[in-house]
């Protein structure tokens, strides 16, 4: 019997994957084990392996389509072997329970659906929860939308579809002409709309409903670094030696915010279905740059690691996230984030908590600038820190004793050894 190729769960929020190409084709030889796809998940593009041995049969669920967790895309079988009715029914989405469901709706309630009276239900039914959301926020009735997914199910392109449709259809505002004062060439500048990237398209989702949904509010302390600087400068040939990594000053930042965070464990929280949640974990998220979009590799319990594993560990999330080669385990399971934009000389920032977590932290860059010491003024190293906190959780007392025990284990960094 021919054994199903399904989309896997590759993450606990994962709800369905679009594969983005197929690396075999029907009539291959493949050996379990074997990459057969790259899908495409809310946060990074991964391979799925071939769970079975034998010859491609049939590939169900084609490049671009989006496919729930645990349907079948593929059969993989014997030279020859015929995939039964019912496999094909499998594939096609229509489970046994399914048709079983569907036999057990009284007389009355199937002469509904066959009028179409149930028909908004239904489409409820075949919409993916990402779907659904979106089109709550839209206003648009389900029922309202031809759904291009397997088996009819609406998704989230169907929504955005009909979203543009919509925007076209407005008119456009006629403005009075006006003489320009300063002529500014525009020959060069580019016009076309850029798709949106899937991974753009997350970030957007996601920033959008945590500013939305987490009262923010903001707390900014100016570090004095000199200590901090000099620390770093002592530790690069020791760090180097061990791990053949330079010790960055986010390596320090997570180590001195695993600290903190010990110390203050509400802002380490979550605030899930009107409850707090206390994590006994401190998993430090660190946001990495990508070409199209940012990506946060997690540190986990990095209360219980040294400075020199956790500099080896963050250059490896941080270069495999570049490759898209993270697993979802090292992208989920935060419970506090850093996000640092100091290298691009960013000399401050306010930052989007990163839900479900309860906080994060902006870093500035460290420059030299005059500093009143309380006796004369100093050229001094500063750094600009700023909290984003969720008022649900955190009170502007406690982010104060948490932002100025963090300023200063980073004034005086020796105390992280004691």
């Amino acid at each position: 019997m021919a054994s199903k190729i399904i989309m896997p769960k590759l993450g606990l929020t994962m709800e369905e994957g679009i594969i983005n190409k197929w690396f075999v084709k029907e009539g291959d030889q493949v050996e379990k084990g074997d990459a057969l796809f790259e899908v495409a998940t809310d946060k990074v593009n991964m391979e799925v392996e071939s769970t079975a041995s034998g010859v491609l049969l049939k590939i169900v669920a084609r490049e671009g389509e989006t496919v729930p967790i645990t349907q079948t895309v593929a059969y993989v079988g014997q030279p020859g072997e015929v995939i039964t009715e019912g496999e094909e029914g499998a594939a096609a989405g229509v489970s046994s329970e399914k048709k079983k469901q569907s036999t057990e709706v009284p007389a009355t309630e199937r002469e509904k659906l066959s009028e179409g009276k149930t028909e908004s239900e239904e489409a409820r039914m075949k919409a993916s929860p990402l779907a659904r959301r979106l089109a709550a926020e839209y206003a648009f009735d389900l029922s309202q939308i031809k759904g291009t997914g397997p088996g009819g199910r609406i998704v989230k392109e169907d929504v955005e579809a009909v979203h543009q449709q919509q925007l076209k259809a407005v008119p456009p505002v006629v403005k009075k002409e006006m003489k320009p004062t300063v002529t500014i060439p525009t020959a060069e500048l580019p016009t076309e709309r850029v798709p949106l990237s899937r991974m753009r398209k997350i970030i957007a989702e996601r920033m959008f409903e945590s500013a939305r949904s987490k009262p923010h509010f903001y707390l900014q302390m100016e570090v004095w670094a000199d200590e901090l600087v000099r620390m770093r400068e002592r530790l690069l040939p020791i760090i180097e030696k061990q791990t053949g990594f330079r010790v960055s000053y986010n390596d320090i930042l997570i180590k001195v915010a695993a600290r903190a965070l010990e110390k203050f464990p509400m802002i380490n929280a979550y605030f899930v279905n009107n409850e707090i949640q206390m994590n006994a974990s401190i998993n430090v998220g660190v946001a990495v740059a990508l070409e199209d979009g940012l990506i946060v590799p997690v540190v986990k319990n990095a209360h219980q690691k040294g400075l020199a594993q956790i500099v080896t560990e963050t250059n490896d999330l941080s270069r495999r996230a570049r490759e898209s080669k993270l697993l979802p385990d090292e992208m989920s399971g935060g419970t506090f984030t850093i996000s640092n934009l100091g290298m691009y000389g960013v000399d401050s920032f306010t930052a989007i908590i990163n839900s479900p977590e309860s906080a994060i932290l902006a870093c500035g860059a460290i420059k030299k600038r005059p500093y009143f010491n309380g006796e004369s003024i100093i050229a001094a190293h500063l750094m600009n820190l700023t909290l984003s906190g969720d008022h649900r959780i955190v009170d502007g007392a406690l982010a104060a004793q948490f932002m100025y025990y963090l300023k200063t284990l980073l004034e005086e960094p020796f105390g992280l050894i004691v």
